[in-house]
């Protein structure tokens, strides 16, 4: 029997479980500064048993994709296709939504949850549905601090893992066959 989920209340204990590790893909949409939230999620995640993988392209969390078995994935809608200096003008543009219908076409893919960060209500708003439609898991605004994340977390754990950490035998560095 699997161990049960930790609390989404940071204050109620949310615990790390023995022998299971709950993996999430995370994107950004550039290098960012280690106080930023997203050098900080992995830091902090990893004592309560959740293993980040940051990439900060498209490219580079398809590649992550192959190696590794995602429980989850935090998509910034922002983030660039390709990031390397060979990479044309577009595809340094935003890869957020591409990254996510390609995640959507493979088998097993996990859970996504797009991080929100633009600046007009209009281009919010599109973007909003245009993840929705992509099947996305859940869209949240750029956080200024983990609780969205730990609720959106709970949330997924209670959805596709029937309110348990994945099994041990499930987070396995090899991507589903």
């Amino acid at each position: 029997m699997r161990p049960p989920i930790p609390p989404a209340d940071p204050d109620a204990g949310f615990k790390p479980q023995p022998g299971g590790r709950f993996n999430v893909l995370l994107t950004e949409d550039r290098a960012r500064p280690v106080e930023h939230w997203t050098r900080q999620f992995p830091r902090l995640m990893k004592p309560l048993g959740v293993e980040a993988h940051l990439a900060t392209s498209a490219k580079q969390a398809l590649e992550l994709t192959e190696r590794i078995r995602f429980h989850a994935a935090f998509v910034d809608l922002a983030t660039p296709k390709d990031t390397t200096p060979s990479a044309t003008p577009a595809a340094q543009s935003d890869g957020g939504l591409w990254l996510l219908e390609v995640l959507q076409r493979k088998p097993d893919h996990p859970p996504v949850v797009v991080i929100n960060s633009r600046a007009t209500q209009q281009q919010a708003a599109r973007l909003l549905n245009d993840a929705l439609r992509l099947g996305a898991f859940s869209v949240v605004n750029r956080p200024d601090n983990l609780a969205p994340l730990l609720n959106v977390i709970q949330r997924l754990l209670n959805r596709h893992h029937q309110g348990q950490w994945p099994a041990p035998g499930s987070n396995n560095t090899q991507p589903p066959a």
